[in-house]
């Protein structure tokens, strides 16, 4: 039988840069610290069909998210192969969302130039839902979504069930979405919009 013929070839990076790593256990405490659910409801600016959806100090979390954003800086000029358009960061509006069952976020995108999520708290019992439920649609997760048109040989999406402390980095112009889910307790996440600039 012959061998099958060595090719060389290269591939490449295409679309919005996509960035997730994950907080220290302290990083998360403190973004725990200033949640609140007294503080001013920022629905009316949303896309969730979310009851708690909870404005925050931006001054408060911007310096906890810092060393992410000069991460994902660094490593979009590696993915991309130029800087961003901007040497400065500045954190424009930030909110949490204290998601329940049946509730969930529509397709949406967010405005200025980034956007961002934390992940602070996760249902028990939403892996095991996920486990048990057919077909491709899983309850909870969040999809990321390039393109909303026809993807045959195209990769357009990217879904993940996320985990306690996991942040996510993304173009704000970015689609996405958050199904809905049947498990009781709290899908907890901060989100929030940034501007590039230059000093």
């Amino acid at each position: 039988m012959d061998q099958p013929k060595t090719i060389d070839y290269n591939f490449f990076h295409w679309g919005p840069f996509l960035y997730k790593t994950r907080l220290t256990p302290e990083e998360l405490e403190k973004v725990r610290a200033i949640c609140t659910k007294d503080s001013n409801d920022y629905r009316f600016q949303l896309a969730g069909l979310i009851k708690k959806e909870i404005q925050l100090d931006v001054k408060k979390l911007f310096p906890i998210l810092s060393p992410y954003l000069n991460s994902y800086a660094r490593a979009y000029e590696q993915y991309a192969g130029v800087p961003l358009p901007g040497n400065n960061m500045e954190l424009i509006s930030c909110w949490v969302n204290y998601m329940t069952k049946f509730e969930s976020n529509p397709l949406h995108t967010h405005d200025d130039d980034l956007s961002f999520v934390i992940y602070t708290k996760i249902p028990k019992e939403l892996r095991q839902e996920v486990n048990e439920t057919v077909g491709r649609t899983k309850p909870g997760e969040i999809n990321f979504i390039h393109t909303l048109g026809p993807n045959k040989l195209t990769l357009n999406q990217h879904t993940f069930l996320p985990e306690v402390g996991n942040i996510f980095i993304f173009p704000a112009h970015l689609h996405h979405c958050v199904n809905h889910f049947q498990s009781e307790g709290e899908r907890i996440s901060v989100s929030g919009n940034l501007k590039i600039t230059k000093k």
